[in-house]
């Protein structure tokens, strides 16, 4: 199964119904959400039997785009913590993407090719 939301740029939360450690992740990652600019997309595992299966009470589970991701009862500095990282990666993104396609053209202007 892939990774939904990641490539929306989205957060998703892996949740259930009635869990005290979901609530209190629901509450701390939509306040880093909002602060970060990022949606946040509750996904309530009993919906689905594979997510049922995927995840058994191994909830709650937020994934970040970009890779991050928070797992059970975690402290606000631990959700902020892993927005913040996620923060640093979309930031350095587009300068990573720019420092390649500039060796890429490098290379083809000087007739090196790419390298092996």
């Amino acid at each position: 199964m892939s990774r939904p939301g990641a490539e929306a740029g989205e957060a998703v939360l892996y949740a259930r119904e009635g869990c005290p450690p979901c609530f209190a992740l629901k509450r701390l990652a939509g306040r880093s959400a909002r602060r970060h600019g990022v949606r946040l997309r509750v996904v309530e595992v009993d919906s689905d039997p594979e997510l049922v299966r995927r995840f058994g009470d191994q909830v709650p589970v937020l994934l970040l785009p970009g890779g991050g991701r928070v797992q059970g009862r975690a402290a606000a500095r631990d959700v902020e913590d892993a927005f913040r990282r996620m923060d640093a990666r979309r930031r350095w993104a587009w300068m990573r993407r720019l420092l390649g396609r500039a060796a890429g053209a490098a290379r083809a202007w000087s007739g090196a090719g790419p390298r092996p």
